[in-house]
Protein backbone atom coordinates (compact mmCIF):
# COMPACT_ATOMS: atom_id res chain seq x y z
CA UNK A 1 0.00 0.00 0.00
CA UNK A 2 0.90 3.33 -1.21
CA UNK A 3 -0.02 5.72 2.06
CA UNK A 4 1.53 8.86 -0.03
CA UNK A 5 -2.35 8.23 -1.92
CA UNK A 6 -4.07 8.71 1.38
CA UNK A 7 -5.94 11.63 2.53
CA UNK A 8 -4.79 12.86 6.36
CA UNK A 9 -8.41 11.40 7.18
CA UNK A 10 -7.47 7.74 5.76
CA UNK A 11 -3.97 8.07 7.27
CA UNK A 12 -5.46 8.63 10.88
CA UNK A 13 -8.49 6.27 10.29
CA UNK A 14 -5.42 3.45 9.07
CA UNK A 15 -2.54 4.54 12.11
CA UNK A 16 -5.79 3.67 14.71
CA UNK A 17 -6.33 0.48 12.84
CA UNK A 18 -2.34 -0.37 13.27
CA UNK A 19 -2.90 0.86 16.92
CA UNK A 20 -5.81 -1.78 17.54
CA UNK A 21 -3.99 -4.49 16.15
CA UNK A 22 -0.68 -4.22 17.99
CA UNK A 23 -2.58 -3.16 21.17
CA UNK A 24 -4.88 -6.35 20.76
CA UNK A 25 -2.16 -8.72 19.82
CA UNK A 26 -0.12 -7.09 23.47
CA UNK A 27 -3.48 -7.95 25.29
CA UNK A 28 -3.13 -11.79 23.51
CA UNK A 29 0.41 -12.25 24.96
CA UNK A 30 -0.87 -10.96 28.16
CA UNK A 31 -3.35 -13.65 27.99
CA UNK A 32 -1.34 -16.21 26.75
CA UNK A 33 1.80 -15.52 29.49
CA UNK A 34 -1.58 -15.50 32.65
CA UNK A 35 -3.14 -18.41 31.20
CA UNK A 36 1.17 -20.34 30.94
CA UNK A 37 1.98 -18.72 34.27
CA UNK A 38 -1.34 -20.61 35.70
CA UNK A 39 -1.06 -24.15 34.17
CA UNK A 40 2.84 -23.88 35.62
CA UNK A 41 1.85 -23.22 39.19
CA UNK A 42 -1.12 -25.46 38.82
CA UNK A 43 1.32 -28.66 37.47
CA UNK A 44 3.99 -27.45 40.41
CA UNK A 45 1.80 -27.51 42.77
CA UNK A 46 0.44 -30.75 41.89
CA UNK A 47 3.70 -32.72 41.50
CA UNK A 48 5.13 -31.36 44.55
CA UNK A 49 2.54 -32.74 46.37
CA UNK A 50 2.67 -36.29 45.10
CA UNK A 51 6.36 -36.13 45.41
CA UNK A 52 6.37 -34.90 48.91
CA UNK A 53 4.14 -37.82 50.03
CA UNK A 54 6.72 -40.18 47.82
CA UNK A 55 9.54 -38.41 50.08
CA UNK A 56 7.69 -39.29 53.31
CA UNK A 57 6.84 -43.23 52.22
CA UNK A 58 10.49 -43.63 51.31
CA UNK A 59 11.91 -41.65 54.54
CA UNK A 60 9.66 -44.05 56.45
CA UNK A 61 10.64 -47.04 54.29
CA UNK A 62 14.05 -46.32 55.18
CA UNK A 63 13.80 -46.02 58.87
CA UNK A 64 11.92 -48.75 59.04
CA UNK A 65 14.66 -50.83 57.27
CA UNK A 66 17.46 -49.36 59.44
CA UNK A 67 15.46 -50.41 62.66
CA UNK A 68 14.96 -54.08 61.28
CA UNK A 69 18.37 -54.73 60.41
CA UNK A 70 19.58 -53.06 63.73
CA UNK A 71 19.50 -56.37 65.50
CA UNK A 72 21.28 -58.60 62.69
CA UNK A 73 24.22 -55.55 62.67
CA UNK A 74 24.62 -56.02 66.60
CA UNK A 75 24.84 -60.21 65.94
CA UNK A 76 26.82 -59.41 62.70
CA UNK A 77 29.51 -57.36 64.97
CA UNK A 78 29.55 -60.32 67.81
CA UNK A 79 29.61 -63.18 65.41
CA UNK A 80 32.32 -62.48 63.40
CA UNK A 81 34.04 -60.54 66.24
CA UNK A 82 34.77 -56.90 64.08
CA UNK A 83 36.85 -54.37 67.06
CA UNK A 84 35.67 -51.32 67.41
CA UNK A 85 37.89 -49.74 65.61
CA UNK A 86 36.96 -51.87 62.29
CA UNK A 87 33.13 -51.60 63.34
CA UNK A 88 33.50 -47.31 63.90
CA UNK A 89 35.19 -47.05 60.00
CA UNK A 90 32.75 -49.28 58.33
CA UNK A 91 30.58 -47.64 56.40
CA UNK A 92 28.43 -50.08 54.76
CA UNK A 93 26.98 -53.29 55.13
CA UNK A 94 25.51 -55.67 52.56
CA UNK A 95 23.24 -58.79 53.77
CA UNK A 96 22.46 -61.33 50.95
CA UNK A 97 19.86 -64.54 50.93
CA UNK A 98 21.71 -67.52 51.04
CA UNK A 99 21.14 -68.30 47.11
CA UNK A 100 22.27 -64.61 46.71
CA UNK A 101 19.13 -63.64 44.85
CA UNK A 102 18.46 -60.57 47.04
CA UNK A 103 21.00 -58.06 48.61
CA UNK A 104 20.55 -55.05 50.91
CA UNK A 105 23.04 -52.33 51.64
CA UNK A 106 22.73 -50.08 54.46
CA UNK A 107 25.29 -47.50 55.75
CA UNK A 108 26.16 -43.93 56.31
CA UNK A 109 28.31 -41.70 54.53
CA UNK A 110 30.99 -40.18 56.81
CA UNK A 111 33.69 -37.69 57.16
CA UNK A 112 36.70 -38.23 59.12
CA UNK A 113 37.11 -35.47 61.82
CA UNK A 114 39.73 -35.38 64.69
CA UNK A 115 39.65 -33.30 68.30
CA UNK A 116 42.44 -30.87 68.89
CA UNK A 117 44.39 -33.56 70.73
CA UNK A 118 45.64 -34.93 67.17
CA UNK A 119 48.27 -33.12 66.70
CA UNK A 120 50.14 -34.03 69.47
CA UNK A 121 50.25 -37.82 68.21
CA UNK A 122 51.42 -36.72 65.02
CA UNK A 123 54.15 -34.78 66.23
CA UNK A 124 55.14 -37.50 68.19
CA UNK A 125 55.15 -39.68 65.40
CA UNK A 126 57.22 -37.44 63.24
CA UNK A 127 59.88 -36.92 66.02
CA UNK A 128 60.47 -41.05 65.81
CA UNK A 129 61.01 -40.69 62.29
CA UNK A 130 63.43 -37.68 62.92
CA UNK A 131 65.42 -40.78 64.67
CA UNK A 132 65.62 -43.23 62.19
CA UNK A 133 69.18 -43.84 60.75
CA UNK A 134 69.35 -42.20 56.78
CA UNK A 135 70.19 -45.74 54.78
CA UNK A 136 67.71 -46.54 52.22
CA UNK A 137 65.47 -48.87 54.30
CA UNK A 138 64.67 -46.48 56.22
CA UNK A 139 64.19 -43.78 53.77
CA UNK A 140 61.40 -46.22 52.42
CA UNK A 141 59.87 -46.21 55.76
CA UNK A 142 59.99 -42.84 56.57
CA UNK A 143 58.18 -42.10 53.22
CA UNK A 144 55.52 -44.79 53.82
CA UNK A 145 54.83 -43.60 56.88
CA UNK A 146 54.49 -39.70 55.79
CA UNK A 147 52.09 -40.83 52.90
CA UNK A 148 49.78 -42.75 55.38
CA UNK A 149 49.91 -39.66 58.00
CA UNK A 150 49.49 -37.49 54.68
CA UNK A 151 46.09 -35.30 54.77
CA UNK A 152 43.47 -34.82 52.05
CA UNK A 153 42.36 -31.88 50.51
CA UNK A 154 40.27 -30.46 53.53
CA UNK A 155 43.47 -30.80 55.66
CA UNK A 156 41.72 -34.28 57.70
CA UNK A 157 43.97 -37.48 58.34
CA UNK A 158 42.21 -40.70 56.84
CA UNK A 159 40.61 -42.85 59.07
CA UNK A 160 41.73 -45.99 56.92
CA UNK A 161 45.43 -44.98 56.99
CA UNK A 162 45.79 -44.31 60.64
CA UNK A 163 44.37 -47.95 60.69
CA UNK A 164 46.97 -49.22 58.50
CA UNK A 165 49.33 -46.77 60.62
CA UNK A 166 48.53 -48.57 63.81
CA UNK A 167 49.56 -52.19 62.15
CA UNK A 168 52.61 -51.40 60.93
CA UNK A 169 53.05 -49.65 64.15
CA UNK A 170 52.24 -52.84 65.73
CA UNK A 171 55.08 -54.13 63.73
CA UNK A 172 57.47 -52.32 64.11
CA UNK A 173 57.38 -52.50 68.15
CA UNK A 174 58.55 -49.51 68.86
CA UNK A 175 56.88 -47.63 71.96
CA UNK A 176 57.26 -43.80 71.06
CA UNK A 177 55.34 -44.51 67.58
CA UNK A 178 52.87 -46.69 68.76
CA UNK A 179 52.08 -44.64 71.73
CA UNK A 180 51.80 -41.49 68.68
CA UNK A 181 49.59 -43.66 67.11
CA UNK A 182 47.23 -44.35 70.11
CA UNK A 183 47.18 -40.43 70.66
CA UNK A 184 46.03 -39.90 67.00
CA UNK A 185 43.48 -43.13 67.11
CA UNK A 186 41.53 -41.64 69.86
CA UNK A 187 41.51 -38.34 68.48
CA UNK A 188 38.75 -39.82 65.82
CA UNK A 189 35.59 -38.25 65.68
CA UNK A 190 34.12 -39.25 62.62
CA UNK A 191 31.03 -36.93 61.67
CA UNK A 192 28.43 -39.02 59.61
CA UNK A 193 26.75 -37.18 57.01
CA UNK A 194 23.60 -39.14 55.72
CA UNK A 195 22.44 -42.51 55.76
CA UNK A 196 21.47 -44.79 52.18
CA UNK A 197 19.86 -47.69 51.02
CA UNK A 198 20.10 -49.61 48.19
CA UNK A 199 19.38 -52.89 46.82
CA UNK A 200 19.68 -54.97 43.95
CA UNK A 201 18.43 -59.10 42.59
CA UNK A 202 19.22 -61.66 40.70
CA UNK A 203 17.35 -61.04 36.96
CA UNK A 204 16.56 -64.01 35.02
CA UNK A 205 19.70 -64.34 33.54
CA UNK A 206 21.55 -64.11 36.93
CA UNK A 207 22.41 -60.72 36.72
CA UNK A 208 22.69 -58.47 39.17
CA UNK A 209 19.76 -55.65 38.98
CA UNK A 210 19.68 -52.57 41.03
CA UNK A 211 16.20 -51.74 42.58
CA UNK A 212 15.61 -48.17 41.32
CA UNK A 213 15.05 -46.59 44.53
CA UNK A 214 15.46 -42.30 42.95
CA UNK A 215 13.56 -40.63 41.01
CA UNK A 216 16.68 -40.53 38.45
CA UNK A 217 16.86 -44.19 38.31
CA UNK A 218 13.31 -44.83 37.01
Amino acid sequence: MDTRNLTPEQKRRLLAELEAELKAEDQRKLREKKNYEDLRDKTVQQVFKKLEKLSETLLKVKSEAFDNFETILQLKKELFQVGADRWQTQQSHTFTTDDGSLSIIIGHNVIDRWDETVSAGVEMVNAWLGTLAKDDESAVLVDMVRDLLKPNKEGQLKANRVLELAKKADEIGNAELKEGVRIIRDAYRPAKTSTFLKAKFKDELGRDQWLPLSMSAV
